[in-house]
């Protein structure tokens, strides 16, 4: 279990890491090719802690409880936002 923990911090690290150095550099090719797999990635973080039943706080306090899944949703909605917007303007380099 601890094993799972350390991993997911550690894959959480590395994309936000990521996520910083692409938004550095706005003018990078590689920002074109990484920012849409950064964004899903989040995404899927995102829900895999929703589902989880390991959380930062507990269910069962009332609203704090709730509040940690409710930014984990908002986050993974902004990351899947920021790919499909991505993808949509690496898709009009290409064609236009």
């Amino acid at each position: 279990m601890l094993e799972t923990i350390r991993m997911i911090i550690i894959c959480g690290s590395l994309l936000l890491g990521g996520f910083m150095v692409l938004v550095a550099m706005p003018q990078s090719k590689m920002r074109e090719i990484l920012m849409p797999i950064v964004g899903w990635a989040v995404a899927a973080l995102s829900a895999v802690y929703v589902v989880s039943p390991l959380d930062i706080v507990p269910d069962f306090i009332p609203i704090a409880g709730w509040l940690d899944d409710g930014g984990a949703i908002v986050t993974g909605i902004a990351g899947a936002v920021m790919a499909m917007k991505a993808q949509k303007e690496h898709q009009q380099r290409i064609s236009g």
